[in-house]
């Protein structure tokens, strides 16, 4: 069985559902995706809102709206995605994964604060896949720190997209997470405006 910490601290977010999840997959798997991620090819390219003034790191997209993108198949990609909408996020029926990216710093390169969508109607899940530090923090829309989940390989923190939060430099090493985005209601109704229909 998983352990599931809920995150509380009183200060209101945009949303109830922040959890972090721990011992989810077995210890085995979680030595094989942090020795697989910690060797996967990335670019020097990744920035929130793409400001390298304001951070860069490195990435890459493993999966975009369903389909493999910069690499070729990954098979924890295609589980992890299965966990999430046959398991972890069940209640949700979630059945379409918007991206994986996959996040890579080192010393010094700290995340910026952001969110992974405009709209309450997404999902982020954050996998942390390899090293040994480097939290993930939430924050308010004022940019104050909510609440700090320190990194430990194989744990996963669930949020709403709309929140604000940033992956922090590891203090050595490098540090991979993989940051998922699905959608929380059916992707009709979430791109029904922007569709003119037939006549």
């Amino acid at each position: 069985m998983h352990n599931v910490i809920p995150i509380n601290n009183g200060e209101q977010v945009t949303n109830e559902l922040v959890k972090v999840i721990d011992d989810y997959f077995p210890p085995w798997l979680v030595d094989i995706v942090s020795k697989d991620t910690e060797s996967m090819p990335v670019k020097y390219t990744n920035s929130p809102y793409a400001d390298f003034d304001k951070a860069r790191f490195f990435g890459t997209m493993l999966y975009l709206d369903d389909k493999f993108q910069d690499l070729p198949y990954y098979w924890f990609v295609d589980y992890f995605n299965r966990c999430i909408y046959n398991d972890i996020c069940k209640e949700l029926n979630i059945n379409h994964c918007h991206r994986i990216l996959l996040n890579g710093q080192l010393p010094g390169q700290n995340g910026c604060n952001h969110c992974d969508a405009d709209s309450k109607d997404y999902l982020s899940i954050i996998y942390m896949a390899h090293g040994n530090s480097g939290d993930t923090v939430i924050v308010n829309e004022e940019g104050n720190d909510v609440e700090r989940i320190s990194f430990k390989e194989g744990r996963m923190v669930i949020f709403n997209s709309a929140e604000y939060h940033r992956g922090e430099a590891p203090t050595e090493g490098y540090r991979v997470s993989l940051g998922a985005v699905y959608p929380l209601k059916p992707i009709q109704e979430l791109y029904s405006p922007f569709i003119t229909p037939l006549t």
